[in-house]
């Protein structure tokens, strides 16, 4: 009975430490009963990847890392590479990259698939590559911004310089001055607001009469305007037109002397008789004022006076 029970611990106790093995090695990442297959990949730099880091394809974990070896002969670091997925086959232009899993600073070597149609044996070596870490691709992105920043501080010096050579004694003087001014004027400004708007307080009936003048003067010409509707403005230019054409007909024959007015426009003759009449006239005025008694007789007793001789 004795006996039976140590049988039994100690199966109990080889099955505890198969299941702690076989679990162990599941949470390593190791299929303990599939055939696995072996690669290597060669590193100037693994970037601090340990062994037992997991190797994955598109995020999927395939296998882990088993051990790597320093070479110091050729500066090196050997990868061996255990792929524990059997169906998976790999082009020979693929790449093994050490990629970053996270903010803590994590390694993986993460397989980038090639498009060849030949595929790597057991044992074949792996093209490798190293991904850049969070820290050193924010540094790079970071470092046009870190020149415009340096730029920007610079630009901002001169600024401070400029600003401290126009700021001097004389300047700020003068800048205070022209503050007192500015503040001078809003204070009329305000003055002059207030002026405004008690005068227009003063005067709110006058304007609201000149409002409503305005707003019937515009009914009125607005009546005025109806009225200028019904003009016949046509007609009337039709009347214009027939009358400045009977004008221009006058004034045609006039120019070539048909009619009386066109006979004393365009002949002479009546001006010259007229002005040798004038003359005439002139002439029998003159004598008449130095002999009126040719012209005219008077006389008390009603005697003629005899003609004086000629």
């Amino acid at each position: 009975m004795k006996g039976k029970k140590e049988i039994l611990i100690a199966i109990l106790v080889l099955t505890s430490v198969g299941l702690f093995y076989f679990g162990f090695g599941y949470l390593k990442g190791s299929n303990l009963f599939a055939s696995g297959r072996t690669y290597y990949a060669i590193y100037g730099n693994v970037a601090g990847i340990n062994n037992d880091d997991p190797v994955s394809v598109n995020g999927f974990r395939i296998g882990k890392i088993r051990s790597s070896t320093l070479i110091p002969d050729e500066d090196v670091v050997v990868l061996e590479l255990e792929v524990s997925h059997s169906g998976l086959n790999i082009p020979e232009d693929s790449r093994a990259i050490i990629a970053n899993t996270g903010l803590l600073g994590g390694k993986e070597i993460d397989i980038e698939m090639g498009f060849s149609s030949v595929f790597l044996g057991d044992g074949d070596t792996i093209t490798s590559g190293t991904e850049q870490d969070i820290f050193s691709s924010l540094s790079s992105s970071l470092e046009p911004f870190e020149k415009k920043a340096l730029e920007a501080v610079v630009s901002i010096d001169s600024v401070m310089k400029l600003v401290q050579v126009v700021l001097n004694q004389k300047n700020r003087t003068n800048l205070e001055s022209s503050m007192q001014d500015v503040a001078e004027t809003m204070d009329n400004l305000n003055a002059t607001s207030a002026d405004l708007k008690s005068l227009i307080a003063s005067e709110s009936s006058n304007i609201k009469k000149v409002i409503e003048n305005l707003g019937k003067v515009s009914n009125d010409f607005a009546q005025i305007s109806d009225s200028l509707k019904d003009i016949k403005f046509n007609e009337t230019i039709h009347r214009v037109n027939a009358s400045l054409d009977n004008a221009n007909a006058i004034l045609g024959k006039i120019n070539s002397g048909e009619g009386t007015m066109g006979k004393l426009v365009n002949n002479d003759s009546l001006y010259l008789y007229l002005e040798s009449a004038s003359k005439d006239l002139d002439l029998l005025l003159i004598d008449f004022k130095e002999n009126p008694k040719r012209y005219v007789h008077f006389s008390v007793f009603g005697k003629k006076e005899k003609s004086e001789k000629k």
